[in-house]
């Protein structure tokens, strides 16, 4: 009115303020993708996917759908998977559904139906067939030292030898 223009923010990504967290209570149902940058903790119903970096599925929380997360703790009902780095699942808890995870902790008491797959860091891929000697080497070193053999080794390498010379 007097000149001045208001500023409007154009930020369309979630920025996490405050560390306080997200709280589904048990009265809600929601039905769709779940996103946070914090900590959700679950004591209703979600029909759809969860991402975020901290979930806590309390003991009367249902999720139905995929579970990607930092962290997740599981004391409810998950039917889908889990993908997270640290996954815990306590006593009374239902998980019907694939977890992966880099970390896990069942405690007695928990029901999990589903596999088990630890995550991998990427590895640097190396090719062993250059690492092997040629076999002419091998035979070399066969000839040289039998000790470090077994005797199953030692065996087969006398009868090699033995049947080469005839």
């Amino acid at each position: 009115m007097f000149g001045k223009k208001k500023q409007t923010t154009s930020n369309t990504s979630l920025k996490r303020v405050n560390h306080t967290p997200s709280i589904i209570s048990q009265d809600v149902r929601l039905t769709g993708t779940l996103v946070s940058q914090g900590e959700v903790q679950l004591d209703g119903r979600i029909d759809g996917d969860i991402k975020a970096e901290h979930l806590v599925i309390g003991s009367t929380g249902m999720v139905e759908g995929i579970v990607e997360a930092k962290s997740v703790i599981v004391k409810g009902k998950i039917i889908g998977s889990i993908n997270a780095e640290e996954v815990k699942v306590q006593s009374g808890a239902h998980v019907h559904g694939d977890v992966f995870h880099d970390t896990l902790s069942i405690d007695a008491g928990a029901i999990i139906e589903g596999s088990l797959k630890q995550r991998f860091e990427k590895e640097d891929v190396e090719l062993i067939s250059e690492k092997l000697k040629p076999a002419s080497e091998v035979k070399a070193l066969l000839e040289e030292d039998d000790s470090s053999l077994s005797f199953v080794n030692k065996q087969a390498a006398d009868k090699k030898h033995t049947t080469e010379k005839k």
